[in-house]
């Protein structure tokens, strides 16, 4: 009979044993869930902003300020490992391509670092490779294999995030979960050695304490926070028991406690850091803004001139289908913009009442070299300067100031250039009164294959009706 007994406490302890590590497991994996998709987020909202853009390479991944060809150090997309760049230590480097050339995003390791705990390894993975890790050894050699205790994710941008724990000290923890279990193996083989003819009070009382475990059980799958319970048994080993494993389910309870504060701390630094993203929009706003209003207080005949010409230029880009959220940008910051250069022109030319001699008309082009120069120290502003430089250049290259013809004109640039030369023509100047619409559209009708291509005209005329149909 007591043979009987034994294998039956054998059972439940094996039984235990596996429904503790089963869990113990569960929750690994759960933290390492929710672990790896904050970890991605916070990739994916780095690479997301401008503020990360060290350089624009051309075509041939030339960079001008290193004076420096970088094509064969550098990719398109996600990069490997890598020495710095423009950072002396590690960094994390990616290559985006637009129209005229790339844009370099070089975001240095001490930005990526993220609160984890003593057995816990980040690595950020290329192809295989670590490109970025909190343990250096890692850093620029092959993974071959990620670990049972590890989750991964792909970001948006082609890097796969990966999150594990140190297989020797989850083990370490696994065996201090078990030594309680093997603490009540031992005191129920001498419950049951001494007190043998208490058998059927024991095995009730037994029976009554695995339910109260399976109620706690269910709620720790839940998350919830568990009050184990001691039932009145009269048995004072079996009280013993249940005292210990109480001690046991309250380590469990504050093990989930840590693991929702944990949770909410990786949740605050996702909304932080897309606070300050949403300040650096708003500080871009505001620059440009005040910059807009230093035009119009300097330039007196066309007040409110920018306003117009981004309504309009902004209504042609959507009709020739250009969605990139960084064009759109580039093209309405260059329509409100676009006449930057003219703080620089002297306000005896730009209000002058009768028409410029050539020697005043050469100092007013200037004012789109003046504009490139103040836009292009402002970081990721590139589109921009290009649009500002290039938005008096014609179609047959005899515009400035650099001579563009054709496709050489970026669209962006000839979408402003129309829709500023009709804006001009259709408000009084020192030196006229305003034209009719009429008058306008035929003056720049005669203007294509000179200044405007045939495809930009057609859109323009479009993008004209519908802006006039909603008043």
């Amino acid at each position: 009979m007591n043979r009987i007994k034994k294998r039956f406490v054998f059972v439940i302890f094996m039984l235990l044993v596996i429904l503790q590590l089963f869990f113990f497991y569960m929750f690994l994996q759960s933290h390492l869930t929710s672990g790896v998709k904050v970890f991605a987020a916070f990739i994916n909202n780095l690479f997301s902003t401008d503020n990360f853009i060290v350089s624009k390479l051309d075509l041939n991944f030339f960079d001008k300020k290193l004076n420096q060809n970088l094509s064969g150090i550098l990719n398109e997309g996600p990069n490997s490992y890598i020495e710095g760049i423009y950072y002396s230590n590690m960094s994390l480097k990616y290559v985006k391509k637009v129209k005229d050339g790339y844009l370099l995003y070089e975001i240095p390791e001490r930005v990526i670092k993220m609160p984890q705990a003593e057995e816990e390894e980040f690595l950020i993975l290329f192809k295989n490779e670590v490109v970025y890790s909190n343990n250096y050894e890692l850093i620029g050699s092959k993974l071959e294999t990620k670990g049972l205790f590890s989750k991964s994710e792909v970001t948006d941008y082609g890097f796969e995030v990966v999150i594990r724990y140190d297989l020797k000290k989850v083990l370490k923890y696994s065996v201090y979960f078990l030594l309680p279990l093997l603490f009540l193996y031992m005191l129920l083989l001498y419950v049951i050695k001494f007190y043998s003819e208490k058998d059927e009070k024991v095995c009730n009382s037994i029976n009554n304490i695995v339910s109260e475990l399976k109620n706690s059980y269910e709620k720790l799958k839940k998350r919830e926070t568990v009050q184990c319970h001691c039932l009145d048994t009269d048995v004072p080993e079996l009280e013993n028991l249940q005292n210990t494993l109480k001690l046991i389910f309250d380590e469990f309870s504050g093990i989930i406690k840590e693991y929702k504060v944990t949770s909410s701390s990786f949740k605050k630094t996702i909304k932080e850091l897309e606070e300050t993203h949403k300040l650096v929009n708003e500080r871009d706003l505001q620059l440009i803004t005040a910059l807009a209003e230093a035009v119009e207080l300097k330039d007196t005949v066309t007040g409110n001139h920018s306003k117009k010409v981004v309504d309009l230029s902004v209504e042609i880009a959507n009709l020739l289908g250009i969605s990139d959220p960084e064009e759109i940008e580039a093209i309405k910051y260059g329509a409100i913009l676009h006449d930057i250069g003219k703080i620089g022109i002297p306000e005896s030319i730009l209000n002058k009442p009768s028409k410029l001699t050539a020697e005043e008309f050469e100092i007013m082009k200037k004012h789109t070299i003046y504009g490139e120069k103040i836009i292009k120290s402002i970081p990721g502003w590139d589109l921009v300067a290009e649009i500002i430089r290039h938005h008096h250049e014609n179609w047959d290259g005899s515009g400035y100031p650099d001579g563009l013809k054709g496709d050489e004109i970026s669209l962006r640039a000839q979408i402003i250039s129309i829709a500023d030369v009709f804006t001009a023509l259709t408000e009084d100047r020192p030196y006229r009164k305003a034209l009719s619409e009429e008058e306008a559209l035929e003056i720049i009708r005669n203007m294509v294959g000179q200044k405007f291509s045939e495809k930009i005209y057609t859109v323009f005329l479009e993008a004209l009706r519908r802006f006039k149909k909603r008043g």
